[in-house]
């Protein structure tokens, strides 16, 4: 069966990004943000400082926790179109815009194989966490992400993710500790919880754009 997808022109988003520079985030560092304006290669940049310290992904869910306390401000800068753009991606860090329409269906079960956090900034994103087993996969919990919540998630994580609402589109950064795009990784049809290669058109309906 035909899955539907998080497609409807997906792009890269704009990083000239007009910034008031007479004016610093008050807080003193730590989130792309300057007078009401997000600016994402500042939160890359806050990122790369983060993956020096001695536990790299709660340095960056940090960062990232004290970006999504503006959650307007993202999406005012963003202008995020549906699917997943790449805002960065380099060796050891990719940071990417998800937006999920409502009305879409579950992603299919995936893993990542490197650390991932997740911050939610418009709507909400369902996770359903799976484990391995001998005969394929197991359900093994949840976790609703809203409006400012952030999610660390290990690189042995397997998921699935949903938008559950049927009023408002999930908007989303997630930032992961590797080259995510060069990354050979799983995902899990359904029904049947049978393990192929990722296939990013099978999992997410359209392609990953840069």
């Amino acid at each position: 069966m035909r899955r539907g997808g998080w497609d409807g022109g997906l792009r890269r988003s704009d990083r000239r990004l007009h910034q008031e520079v007479d004016s610093p985030d008050p807080g003193g560092g730590g989130c792309a943000m300057v007078k009401a304006m997000f600016d994402p290669e500042a939160l890359v940049a806050d990122c790369r400082v983060a993956l020096s310290e001695s536990q790299p992904m709660l340095a960056v869910k940090e960062v990232l926790e004290r970006c999504m306390d503006r959650p307007d401000e993202i999406a005012a800068a963003l202008h995020a179109d549906p699917g997943v753009a790449v805002l960065h991606r380099s060796a050891d860090l990719t940071v990417a815009s998800v937006v999920v329409p409502p009305g879409k269906p579950p992603s299919l079960p995936h893993d990542h194989r490197m650390w991932a956090i997740v911050g939610v900034y418009g709507g909400q994103e369902d996770n359903r966490f799976f484990r391995r087993t001998e005969g394929g996969l197991e359900e093994s919990g949840g976790r609703s992400l809203r409006v400012s919540e952030t999610l660390a998630m290990g690189d042995d994580t397997i998921h699935a993710i949903q938008n559950p609402l049927d009023h408002s589109a999930l908007a989303a950064i997630h930032v992961y500790g590797g080259d995510l795009l060069a990354m050979a990784r799983s995902m899990w049809t359904v029904p049947g919880h049978e393990e192929q290669p990722y296939d990013e058109t099978k999992v997410l309906g359209a392609r990953i754009r840069q």
